[in-house]
């Protein structure tokens, strides 16, 4: 069954969600992040009407923010700078738009666009009226657009035009508005005002995700971003140590979990983001100088592109004011952490979840110092379970299939498909464990293990020794068919290197059934936008997939 909520709150639950928004643990945490002075607490205050009304959303966050600090930078991107006080009266306008066209509770706004202003504002004006928002992925072709948005049913769609070719079959007999002009036009015509504060059609705030897709079709995923998701994120700053001060670049896309995490932490506290529109190593780096930014957020490939750059060009920029460098979104190897920390310094911050699960672990400095594998403890407020497949629980040290509980953890998929969950525990689908200092590992996907002449096979133990050897930039190890063995493994490897040097330093690090026996090296591997490799991609027969395999040197 989908765990996905109705859309209409009972009034008992509006209650419920207004007491937890004002639990005085998340003030005593906003204050240690200096986000809650006199002048946020009048702002909240005067915001009462909106949070009893509509309820607690990231609309309401605005709101105060554009009282508090309304003079204070909020949004840095490739038109310039708003404030937050122009935020929340252009997201105003828009939610006045939106209401014009007829959206109200149970429809579904869909987004196609670059980070920058116009993604936020939809994302505000959505909240502020109850409605659902779908941001889309730009990287994803014309008959994926197709089928989410069958799956979404949209009542209107924001886009850039440079996506309107990829988009034009998908968008149907949807209204819809392309940024630009056409965009500015319809702000201008309704009132900066917030909507009124009370309601009879009231409905609880929703952003929808769409996962991945490593392992079949991308999936709805859809995520309270009302008093829940407000208090879950309190967990996270208790951890990773954000401040209202915080300019944080985040090239990280905002259609998907990680960006939209970064823009709800900023939301949350007062800070400034900056939003370029598409990454570029070099220029990541520039915008930290240039910002004097405190924080960053990035996806590991991009932090493997700004690794990958010539020495000379990584090293020129200034970047001593970063106390944060936040990462999601796929495995970070130890290597490539180690790597990261003599750039950056000691301030690497390595986030484990999913879309579905949200923020499950964070591993800081001292949990990288104490074992470069981990993943961190989880953070507070999230409950890890380890299951075994007899169902049973599993102890400390022991294997098995991670399981979370939390706040953040989303209602359902709005596409209807099954949650697999257990004990009330989502099922994550990684196989781990929990060592003696609470600390969590990860040893790969349950779906990835390979058995190779009877003996159990996980990827990641074989990629993490390859990513070490020097001139590998990104290694996938897959399963392939064999008729001796069943399986055998087979590795592809993005860099300069030898395919018989990989084997050898396999066979002097692994148990033999662990060396690859096929090595291809390859130009580039197959990626989604958030650097997780499409391995489905690489051991799809034409018949199975269109899509072509990287081709290059193997050894066999």
């Amino acid at each position: 069954m989908s765990r996905l909520a109705a859309m209409k709150l009972p009034p008992l639950e509006n209650l419920r969600q207004v007491v937890q928004f004002l639990d005085p643990r998340i003030g005593v945490r906003l204050a240690q992040a200096g986000a809650l002075g006199p002048k946020r607490a009048v702002a909240a205050a005067g915001s009462a009407p909106w949070l009893l009304g509509r309820g607690p959303s990231l609309g309401i966050l605005s709101q105060i923010n554009a009282v508090a600090d309304g003079g204070k930078p909020a949004i840095h991107d490739r038109n310039g700078t708003l404030t937050w006080r122009e935020v929340d009266a252009r997201a105003n306008r828009l939610a006045g738009a939106l209401c014009a066209q007829g959206l109200g509770r149970g429809d579904v706004l869909a987004t196609l666009l670059r980070n920058g202003r116009e993604q936020v504002e939809a994302i505000l004006a959505a909240q502020k009226i109850g409605v659902a928002v779908a941001p889309l992925n730009t990287w994803a072709k014309a008959r994926e657009l197709e089928a989410v948005m069958e799956r979404t049913s949209p009542a209107f769609m924001i886009f850039d035009p440079r996506h309107f070719d990829q988009a034009k079959g998908a968008i149907g007999k949807t209204p819809t508005v392309p940024v630009g002009a056409p965009y500015e036009d319809l702000l201008a015509g309704h009132a900066p005002l917030p909507p009124v504060p009370l309601t009879l059609r009231r409905a609880e705030p929703r952003i929808i995700i769409h996962t991945s897709g490593t392992t079949g079709k991308p999936k709805a995923a859809a995520r309270s971003a009302a008093s829940a998701g407000v208090r879950s994120l309190i967990g996270l700053l208790g951890v990773v140590p954000f401040r209202s001060s915080d300019v944080i670049v985040c090239p990280a896309p905002l259609f998907h979990s990680f960006g939209s995490l970064s823009l709800s932490v900023m939301l949350l506290l007062g800070g400034t983001v900056v939003l370029p529109e598409k990454f570029d190593p070099d220029e990541a780096l520039a915008l930290i100088e240039e910002h004097r930014a405190s924080a960053v957020s990035l996806v590991p490939v991009m932090v493997r592109r700004i690794l990958d750059l010539p020495r000379s060009v990584r090293t020129r920029r200034e970047l001593s004011s970063l106390r944060i460098v936040l990462t999601s979104g796929s495995v970070l190897s130890p290597d490539a952490r180690k790597q990261a920390a003599k750039l950056f310094g000691d301030v690497l911050y390595d986030l484990y979840g999913s879309t579905e699960a949200g923020w499950v672990a964070i591993a800081g400095p001292e949990d990288m110092a104490a074992d470069p594998r981990t993943l961190g403890k989880p953070v507070p407020g999230v409950e890890v379970a380890i299951f075994g497949d007899d169902g049973e629980r599993r102890e400390t040290g022991e294997k098995g299939t991670l399981h979370v509980r939390s706040d953040a953890v989303f209602e359902g998929y709005a596409s209807g498909e099954d949650v697999a969950e257990r004990e009330g525990f989502l099922d994550i689908g990684d196989i781990g464990w929990l060592d003696d200092e609470g600390r969590l590992f990860v040893q790969g996907r349950s779906d990835d293990m390979v058995v190779v002449g009877g003996e159990n096979v996980y990827p990641i133990e074989i990629e993490e020794t390859i990513e070490g050897i020097e001139g590998v930039r990104g290694v996938a190890v897959v399963g392939v068919p064999d008729d001796e063995y069943g399986h055998v493994l087979a590795a592809f490897v993005e860099g300069k290197v030898d395919p018989e040097r990989i084997k050898a330093a396999c066979r002097k690090e692994l148990a033999s059934f662990k060396v690859p026996k096929i090595v291809e090296v390859v130009d580039q591997l197959p990626r989604t936008d958030t650097g997780k490799v499409l391995k489905k991609d690489l051991t799809a027969s034409p018949e199975e997939d269109s899509k072509p395999r990287p081709r290059g040197r193997r050894s066999a």
